[in-house]
């Protein structure tokens, strides 16, 4: 009868061990943030009252849902060439405690009409420690980052 409760309950400490190293964020779970869901707009003009306060304003919102390890990112009214929009290339790295994407919008200045875009995104399997999220535009003439933010 010692062995069983004694076994029993090394068996509950383990469980409890396990589960108290993921509630209190010691784990680095999982090791590399992933891209889903990648879609961006047709060519439009000011639409959504949530993306700006002015017309054409380029604006990035980001919904965290930390319980989830998630993130939802809009980046509202992109303004590129025409016809560049119908697939910007999004990708992701992590280093350390940075999470950067990248949307690749080509060469940009090729022709005379600028159309806005919306690129939106989900990033699953966020690490439970604090990280910093970078997003950032880059086109054949160089980069420019749109939005930084640290998440605790």
């Amino acid at each position: 009868m010692k062995k069983t409760t004694l076994a029993i309950t090394l068996m509950v400490a383990a469980m409890m061990n396990g589960c108290s190293d993921w509630d209190n964020g010691d784990r680095d779970y999982p090791d590399n943030p992933r891209l889903t869901d990648v879609v961006t707009s047709d060519c439009h003009s000011f639409t959504d009252i949530i993306a700006a306060k002015d017309m054409n304003t380029d604006s990035v919102v980001v919904t965290y849902i930390p319980y989830n390890y998630s993130m939802s990112v809009i980046h509202y009214n992109m303004p590129l060439d025409c016809g560049s929009g119908e697939h910007i290339v999004t990708s992701i790295e992590r280093r350390g405690d940075t999470i950067t994407v990248t949307e690749d919008v080509g060469e940009q200045g090729r022709t005379n009409c600028v159309c806005l875009y919306d690129n939106s995104f989900q990033i699953i399997d966020l690490p439970l420690r604090p990280f910093t999220l970078i997003v950032k535009v880059v086109s054949g003439t160089g980069q420019t980052t749109v939005y930084q933010q640290t998440f605790e």
